[in-house]
């Protein structure tokens, strides 16, 4: 792997990440992007 396409901050981005797919899951589509912040804030 090139030093070009690590991850910097590899545990923090799989938190991020996991956190978005666990919203994304729960409320599903057709919401405004206000609504998944706010559940993305609280998750």
């Amino acid at each position: 792997m090139d030093s070009d396409n690590k991850i910097l901050y590899k545990e923090e981005s799989f938190t991020i990440i996991g956190a978005c797919m666990k919203v994304n899951r729960l409320l599903g589509t057709g919401f405004l992007e206000a609504v998944y912040e706010e559940a993305l804030e609280k998750e």
